[in-house]
C-alpha cells in the first residue's frame, strides 16, 4: 500500500475500540498500521474505552463505561487471555517498566491520580493535590505532568520521581486561566499546554527554560498539544463553530500547518513517527482511525465499518 507517499513498514500495531462486533458494545481490537488484520480481542458486557500498550506489546489496558479498569494479556497470540480485572478508575496507561498502571479514580473521596501493580490490590495515591488528572508520563519514567486544582486555580503540575528531597513538586503555568492537557518532551526540557480563559477559548503555552511563552495567539480555541517524537514539532486541535481542525507548528510557533482531514473532526491523536500522526474523527454519524502524513498533507482512513475511536500505536 502507497497511500502515504511509500511503503508502509507494518511493523507497528495499532490497539483501537470498534462496536463492529455482535455485541453492540465498543471492545478493543487490533490492527496493522496499513488497516489489515483487524481482529477483537475483547468481549465484556460494557463499552470499552481508551486501550493503551504496554512498552513490550503483549499487554493492553483500558477502561469500561461502568468503570472499570481491564488488562489484557498475551495479545499477540492467536488467542489472548481473558481480560483480567485490576482497579476501578479510567484513563489507564502503562508505567514504562511495564509492571505497573496509572489511572484515574475518585477511590478516595476525590479524583486524582494513582499507580498499581499488575499483580498488587492496593493502589498508591501519586498527587494529594486536588482533582488531578490529565497525566502524561515522561519517556523516562522520571517525571509526570497533570493538571490540578492548586492555590485557587486549574494549573498544570510535575512531580520528579528522582527528586527525594521532599521538595519533587513544581507548578509550571504562570497565569490565571484554566491550564489543561499538557504534554512533555522527550527530553524532559518543554513542557506544553492548553490554557483556556472565561470564555473557553484555548491557547497553546509552552513552558522551556523557566518561561512560559503563548504560541497561538489569533488561532481559534486550541487544545490537546502533543510534541512529536523528535521535540520538532507540536501538534494541536483547534475548535471552531462547526469544524476540529489539526493542526501543527514549530515548538516557537512558527510555521503553523493545518490540514484537510478525511472522516471528519478530530478527537484523539498521537504521533506515530516525525511524519505521521494517527488519529480518530467523527463526520455526525460514526467515528473512524485514520493516518495524516504532515510532509505531504495527505490522510487515509484504516477503518470504514461502523464506528472506531481511541487508537493507539505500539512504537
Amino acid at each position: 500500500m502507497t497511500g502515504y507517499g511509500f511503503v508502509l513498514s507494518q511493523t507497528k500495531k495499532i490497539a483501537y475500540v470498534s462496536d463492529d462486533n455482535q455485541s453492540g458494545y465498543f471492545q478493543v481490537f487490533i490492527m496493522n498500521e496499513d488497516g489489515s488484520g483487524k481482529k477483537q480481542i475483547s468481549d465484556v458486557n460494557s463499552h470499552c474505552y481508551f486501550p493503551k500498550w504496554s512498552p513490550d506489546g503483549n499487554k493492553i489496558v483500558f477502561n469500561t463505561e461502568d468503570g472499570r479498569i481491564l488488562y489484557i494479556d498475551n495479545v499477540n497470540s492467536e488467542k489472548p487471555d481473558e481480560p483480567y480485572y485490576i482497579f476501578n478508575g479510567e484513563h489507564p496507561s502503562f508505567a514504562t517498566d511495564g509492571e505497573s498502571i496509572f489511572f484515574n479514580s475518585d477511590h478516595d473521596g476525590t479524583l486524582t491520580i494513582y499507580n498499581i501493580g499488575l499483580k498488587e490490590y492496593e493502589a498508591a495515591m501519586v498527587s494529594d493535590l486536588g482533582y488531578s488528572n490529565q497525566q502524561v508520563i515522561s519517556r523516562d519514567g522520571s517525571k509526570i505532568v497533570f493538571s490540578c486544582f492548586y492555590q485557587g486555580g486549574k494549573d498544570v503540575i510535575l512531580i520528579d520521581f528522582d527528586d527525594t528531597t521532599g521538595n519533587n513538586v513544581y507548578k509550571i503555568s504562570n497565569n490565571n486561566n484554566a491550564n489543561l492537557l499538557p504534554d512533555i518532551s522527550s527530553d524532559n526540557m518543554m513542557i506544553v499546554f492548553a490554557s483556556f480563559n472565561n470564555n473557553l477559548e484555548g491557547t497553546i503555552h509552552i513552558y522551556k527554560e523557566g518561561r512560559e511563552t503563548a504560541l497561538t495567539k489569533g488561532i481559534e480555541s486550541a487544545h490537546r498539544p502533543k510534541f512529536s517524537p523528535d521535540d520538532s514539532k507540536i501538534a494541536f486541535l483547534s475548535i471552531g463553530s462547526s469544524t476540529v481542525k489539526l493542526y501543527t507548528m514549530n515548538t516557537d510557533g512558527s510555521d503553523r500547518q493545518g490540514y484537510d482531514i478525511k472522516g471528519g473532526n478530530v478527537g484523539n491523536y498521537m504521533w506515530i513517527d516525525k511524519e505521521r500522526i494517527l488519529y480518530d474523527a467523527e463526520n455526525g454519524k460514526n467515528y473512524d482511525v485514520g493516518i495524516l502524513n504532515i510532509k505531504t498533507g495527505k490522510s487515509e482512513l484504516l477503518t470504514d465499518k461502523s464506528s472506531n475511536m481511541h487508537p493507539d500505536i505500539l512504537n
